[in-house]
């Protein structure tokens, strides 16, 4: 029994064997690309790369070809790059041959279009051969549908009757010097009139998901000028070339690629913080070599610009977080201070974050929140009585009044007194309408069902509850502030009537400006920020639409006083009559307003 299991182990290792000897794959085999003696007219449009495993190049990826027809003996290796793409040209049309990565190896497509010869938008011919591996196969297909459709001549079709690798110029010394350049400079690559972001991210060695908080590093690069002597321009193959106009050296690698290549290499060995210091860091050094350069038309840090920029660095979106931009501007002071004391701190950076976070969650707490009787007042100062502010210590200090103009609860008495004369002579007050239930407290709501005026204890304790349920009834606010002498100066300046001099003065300072003073407050929204320009001008900006704009409020707008508007309409007319004299300027001793009689 023994000696049947031997043989029966033995009988299985021997079809083992033979099993595994048949699943042994084939031998690759190197193919040897053909030269035929004719002149070279491809036209690189990219080079494409190098396709290694374990850092070699694949069998499958290799060939050998002869670099001089004349030396059949002198065969050179070559490798088949992948996302290579080039094109000859075939009776005023191009015949494109592109390559890129597959499951087995290098794979190919043909291309070729003959636009229509009346003008139309149809091609007169079409061709675009799928992707497969054989080359040989592919080549052929397309040299059959070629000779069939296209209309070729006898010439195009004889030069197209070459090895493809040979022909667009894979099977070429100055391609594969090309590539064996790629595997130790960086190429930059350009396949429209400039280098997109994809490509700058591919020239750095960079991965757009793995590196997208780098992805500043990368813009930084493509935005960087060249220094001098240096320019660029795009070469064969679409590959940017950097030329030394004083040593007429030219270059794949861009001059200051080794800073920003070791720049993205410490960002990735940073911590969040150290990245987040390293990037204000950068925006203020930047900012004070911008203000070195041109200080006359530097704008302040405080600027839409670099709240933007910082937005960016605490991944902060300013259109759906508005609530951010006072906080980011507080931001930008102290770390403009910190920069010019010493260097940030990264405990400082920490500061920051957690002041965003819990910004962050008392925005989301506030929403949250509801304000109980919101229908309910605007009160002047509570919900209790009103007193006055000048006999506040006596026994009868209830208000009777508001004044408008003067902002101030006053009693009849006071009232009299303080407006006797002067300005505050034409001042019209709000007097207080007591409520129709207590006949104590003043009115601050009126009744939209019953028209009755009431102070907000009466109303809600109360009278609400004798309302109709099925009504959702909202009293309306009595609103004391109001003033009945701004609303007719207003409506006047809207029908375009003469008024009289405003009530109320902004600013002393503003009195001969130009422009109309910035108001302190404005009701725009929380969308709109204030910022001030490099003359100190108040202005507004909107980060979710991108506008700016000055808007002064009207009912703060100085006005000219009628003395002042007869003055300066003397002064135009002795300065149009002078204007139109034709007599000499001589005038020793005029002055503003006034001319001297003149001496015969």
């Amino acid at each position: 029994m023994q000696a049947l299991n031997k043989i029966r182990q033995s009988i299985g290792k021997e079809g083992v064997e033979e099993e595994t000897a048949r699943a042994v794959n084939p031998e690759i085999k190197i193919s040897i690309v053909r030269v035929k003696p004719q002149p070279r007219k491809h036209k690189v449009i990219s080079y494409g790369y190098r396709k290694l495993v374990e850092g070699e190049v694949p069998e499958m990826y290799r060939f050998q070809y002869l670099p001089d027809p004349d030396m059949p003996e002198d065969l050179h290796p070559g490798v088949i790059p992948a996302g290579f793409s080039a094109g000859v040209p075939v009776d005023q049309d191009m015949v494109y041959f592109h390559t890129r990565e597959g499951n087995t190896g290098p794979e190919y497509q043909v291309v070729y279009t003959q636009p229509d010869e009346s003008g139309g938008e149809t091609p007169a011919h079409s061709m675009v051969l799928e992707w497969t591996n054989d080359v040989d196969a592919i080549w052929v297909e397309a040299l059959q549908q070629l000779e069939d459709n296209a209309g070729l001549s006898e010439d195009a079709l004889s030069f197209l009757d070459a090895d493809p690798l040979w022909l667009f110029g894979i099977a070429d010394p100055a391609t594969q010097r090309a590539l064996e350049k790629t595997a130790v400079v960086p190429m930059l690559r350009c396949m429209g009139q400039r280098p997109c972001l994809e490509e700058w991210f591919a020239y750095l060695n960079a991965d757009e998901q793995g590196d997208s908080n780098y992805k500043w590093v990368v813009e930084s690069f493509a935005e960087v000028e060249l220094p001098e002597p240096w320019t660029s321009f795009k070469g064969v193959g679409a590959v940017v070339c950097y030329l030394n106009n004083e040593t007429n050296e030219t270059t794949w690698k861009h001059p200051f690629y080794d800073y920003f290549a070791q720049l993205l290499n410490h960002c990735r060995r940073s911590t969040p913080e150290e990245h987040i210091k390293l990037r204000i860091n950068r925006v203020l050094w930047s900012y004070e070599a911008e203000s070195q350069t041109d200080v006359q038309s530097q704008m302040p840090l405080v600027s839409p610009k670099y709240v933007k920029v910082l937005a960016d660095i605490l991944s902060c979106d300013l259109v759906e977080q508005p609530f951010m931009v006072r906080t980011l501007k507080t931001f930008l002071k102290a770390f403009s201070q910190m920069y010019h004391d010493g260097e940030l701190d990264t405990q400082e950076v920490n500061f920051c974050l957690d002041i965003v976070k819990n910004e962050r969650a008392k925005y989301s707490v506030a929403k949250q929140l509801t304000l109980e009787n919101d229908d309910g007042s605007n009160e002047l100062a509570g919900n209790g009585q009103m007193y006055c502010i000048e006999c506040v210590h006596t026994d009868g200090n209830v208000a009777h009044l508001y004044c408008p103009e003067c902002g101030d609860c006053l009693c009849m008495t006071c009232f009299e007194r303080l407006h006797a004369k002067g300005n505050r002579a034409s001042h019209e007050p709000n007097h207080f309408i007591l409520c129709v239930m207590c006949k104590v407290m003043p009115a601050k709501l009126q009744c939209t069902y019953t028209r009755g005026k009431y102070c907000t204890d009466c109303y809600y304790r109360k009278h609400a509850k004798t309302l109709p349920k099925f009504l959702d009834l909202k009293p309306l606010k009595i609103d004391y502030r109001r003033s009945a002498k701004l609303e007719r100066e207003e409506k006047a300046r809207a029908e375009g009537a003469p008024v009289d001099p405003p009530m109320t003065i902004v600013d002393p300072e503003a009195k001969d400006t130009f422009s109309k003073p910035a108001p302190l407050e404005t009701p725009l929204g929380e969308k709109w920020h204030a910022f001030y320009d490099l003359r100190g001008v108040k202005y507004y900006y909107n980060f979710e639409t991108q506008e700016s704009m000055r808007r002064p409020q009207d009912d703060l707008v100085l006005y000219e006083a009628p003395e002042d508007a007869s003055r300066t309409a003397s002064r135009n007319e002795i300065l149009q009559k002078l204007a139109l004299s034709k007599e000499p300027r001589l005038m020793p001793a005029w002055e503003e307003g006034q001319e001297p009689d003149r001496k015969d």
